[in-house]
């Protein structure tokens, strides 16, 4: 099957992200990140990329770049063929180190270039590496509070611009909560779609003044309302909702369809 051709970004701004072959780590070292972070800036003073943001996790990375999809392809190439050259060299390997096709998706927006930029920094976060954004060090959130050395000053510049030159609107910006889903690992974006479910589960409990979760299973009433808040805050199947609350597929489905006709 071929492969489906790249959508261009009516803004040039793209959010990318490059993941171990087979899943494996792609960095062990502090000193490969560096040289994965010195591959990335070289690519920009070639001016083929314009770096907004970056995280760099084990085995994966998220990049925020502007820039046109022929010199993004090309930057990309670039960046892996180099690294897997020095990463094989001394793990004394070959083959490849990153999938073959970076995952990417287009932003189209001012709000959704924030958007992403903020997820993409809370990644150490979410992972529970770190509890803030500024104690991990491989993101480029640092390079936004002090002097920028890998992203790009015009786009240092332009994404403050939107919280009007104010670190603290930046700052405050990050610690907001956001239940969207953006371009992850599949693994990664299952686990954040359960935590997400038990923060639903959670919350319901507290606001009915639940403690056993029989109560819910046993009363159809808190059954079909649990069921509700899952189907509307949370992106599970109805498989996953009903193995997660240990019911029947059929009685979620019921309940969902009960929602459409409402």
């Amino acid at each position: 099957m071929p492969r489906q051709a790249r959508i261009q970004s009516p803004t040039d701004y793209y959010h990318v992200m490059m993941r171990g072959n087979n899943r494996e780590s792609i960095f062990s070292t502090d000193e490969q990140k560096r040289l994965f972070l010195k591959s990335l800036k070289t690519q920009s003073e070639d001016h083929l990329i314009d770096i907004t943001a970056y995280c760099l996790m084990d085995n994966h990375v998220h990049i925020v770049v502007k820039a046109n999809m022929t010199d993004l392809s090309k930057a990309i190439k670039c960046i892996n063929i180099k690294y897997a050259m020095s990463f094989n060299q001394n793990r004394d390997r070959i083959g490849h180190v990153f999938q073959d096709r970076f995952k990417s998706e287009i932003i189209e927006d001012d709000k959704y270039l924030l958007q992403v930029i903020r997820y993409i920094h809370n990644n150490p976060v979410a992972a529970k590496m770190v509890k803030l954004p500024e104690d991990y060090y491989w993101s480029s959130y640092n390079e936004y509070m002090n002097e920028n050395t890998i992203i790009e000053s015009q786009q240092r510049q332009f994404v403050l611009g939107c919280f009007s030159h104010d670190i603290k609107q930046f700052l405050e910006f990050h610690k907001q909560k956001d239940n969207n889903e953006y371009l992850e690992i599949k693994e990664d974006l299952e686990k954040e779609r359960l935590e997400k479910a038990q923060e639903i589960i959670s919350a319901y409990f507290t606001k009915k003044g639940l403690i056993d979760a029989k109560q819910v299973i046993k009363d159809p009433v808190n059954l079909e309302g649990i069921i509700r808040e899952l189907l509307r805050g949370s992106q599970l199947t109805h498989r996953q909702i009903a193995n997660l609350l240990e019911t029947s597929n059929n009685i979620v489905h019921k309940v969902s369809l009960m929602q459409i006709e409402q």
